[in-house]
């Protein structure tokens, strides 16, 4: 089984650097978020978030400060943000209402995010690392389930059109790696060490001891991501004992600059909004897998110094603050619908001010893996779909290895592809006469393996379609050119 490979980790910034790198790719790229995938062109645009002379006036309303178009950006940014707001207000979910505010507090976090970590190219490398390159056509969308695998080589199937056409073997294992290699949907990974998480909660060991599909290892990452941010919490007064002590931690103490200040940020909200089963647009819910993805990159090197699951003893003792509302856009929305910001300064999770960090891993985690689910079958034909996919699967995967460390994780493919592999590996096709009931057979039995957890060999498929299937693989023409 592979080992995983994280895309890239951010080097660290001081707030000085941060910002010259920030204004070098911004004279040369603009404030653009522009991705190429798959022959067309999607433009990610995060709000460019206030800066503190912006908020100042904007506080003062003193709108004579922003240029003609920048005021206009905002208060089409508020309307939109308000429009959301009033719709959350309007659901026939209760627990929508009470949580409108955080929720608006979280998106907004995570944009702010977003904008401010890809004005130095980071979403291109996290976005265009090799893993945008195939999205899969047709009705079954780019979600990989061993059914989808199996079309790849149907001659039947929708994908090729009822066109049975001689494939390369190896250009379709080629495209089938570029569908699956990042696809949470698709893969499964094990910790081959588990010491830290495990002793923050040994349930979370006996869970990653065996293979777990990455949809559902990014419900564990998405609970546990608040923790990365405690030494920035700390520092603020935001995090505390259970029963209410104030905490000072000498060991391994370290000053954030303002972008890893803003990530710790963006990992709290992105709990926040997986506080609940919501259910919201594309581009909200791509940022936040994104917005996700890059703030676990930006902490990365910091974890290297402060690790809280080695370096705070009696982590599970602990309890976090939700993050206050600082926007005064999103301030001045709830404060004209009549509420105040303190309704709002809650974890959806409890209704509280306050959660602990087991209560917020134990409330979050399979809500966060059926949001996921939802996203990839309601976004399952959408290429930002894909791309945010693949970032929800490196941001899981990333976390848990900056708890444990390098190479601690292993990458399981499922069977089904394991037994196309294999059969694009020889080159194989079916022959011309098969028919489609010859081809269930083969792939009922391809299921078996999946449930049974085995795997067979190549001449071990050549003996079952041979014996029980009545016909044999051919050599594709293809492979001799």
């Amino acid at each position: 089984m592979p080992e995983w490979l994280a895309p890239f980790h951010l080097p660290k910034f001081t707030d000085d650097k941060f910002e010259k790198a920030k204004d070098a790719y911004n004279r040369k790229n603009g404030f653009v978020i522009t991705v190429p995938s798959l022959g067309d062109i999607i433009h990610l645009r995060p709000f460019p978030p206030l800066t503190k002379f912006e908020q100042d006036n904007y506080r003062r309303k003193q709108w004579h400060q922003f240029s003609r178009s920048r005021l206009n950006a905002i208060r089409k940014y508020k309307a939109d943000r308000r429009a959301k707001y009033l719709a959350m207000l309007a659901s026939p979910s209760p627990k929508i209402v009470r949580d409108a505010g955080a929720i608006l507090t979280a998106l907004d976090d995570l944009q702010d995010a977003l904008s401010t970590l890809s004005t130095i190219g980071l979403v291109a490398a996290t976005i265009i690392g090799g893993s945008t390159a195939a999205v899969l056509a047709g009705p079954l969308g780019w979600i990989i389930a061993a059914s989808t695998v199996m079309s790849l080589i149907n001659p039947y199937s929708a994908l090729r059109g009822r066109k049975r056409k001689p494939t390369s073997g190896r250009g379709k294992k080629k495209l089938l790696r570029k569908l699956s290699d990042k696809n949470p949907f698709s893969k499964k990974a094990r910790m081959k060490v588990l010491k830290r998480m495990k002793n923050f909660r040994p349930t979370i060991g006996n869970l990653l001891e065996v293979a777990q599909t990455t949809d559902g290892i990014f419900g564990i990452g998405v609970s546990l991501g608040p923790i990365m941010g405690f030494v920035q919490d700390l520092a603020a007064g935001a995090v505390r004992k259970i029963m209410g002590q104030k905490v000072t931690i000498r060991k391994g103490m370290i000053e954030m600059p303002e972008y890893a200040k803003k990530s710790s940020r963006a990992l709290k909200a992105q709990a926040v909004l997986n506080g609940q089963s919501w259910r919201t647009d594309l581009d909200d819910l791509s940022f936040s897998f994104i917005a996700g993805n890059l703030a676990m990159q930006a902490l990365k090197p910091f974890m290297d110094d402060f690790n809280p699951f080695e370096d705070v003893p009696d982590l599970n003792q602990f309890e976090v603050m939700a993050n206050k509302i600082t926007n005064p856009i999103i301030q001045e929305i709830i404060l004209e619908a009549g509420h105040t910001l303190e309704e709002y300064e809650v974890w959806p999770q409890n209704g509280k001010k306050w959660i602990s960090y087991v209560d917020l891993y134990e409330s979050t985690n399979q809500v966060a893996t059926d949001n996921l689910n939802y996203f990839g079958e309601t976004f399952k034909h959408e290429n930002l779909g894909f791309i945010a996919a693949n970032n929800a699967h490196d941001f899981s995967l990333s976390l848990l290895e900056s708890v444990e460390g390098p190479g601690t994780i292993e990458i399981e493919y499922s069977h089904a592809e394991r037994i196309v592999m294999t059969i694009l590996d020889h080159s194989w096709m079916y022959p011309e006469d098969v028919t489609d009931a010859q081809i269930k057979i083969f792939e009922d039995w391809v299921f078996i393996h999946e449930f049974m957890n085995t795997q067979p060999s190549g001449k071990e498929i050549q003996q079952f379609v041979g014996r029980h299937a009545g016909f044999q693989f051919v050599i594709s023409p293809d492979a001799y050119l």
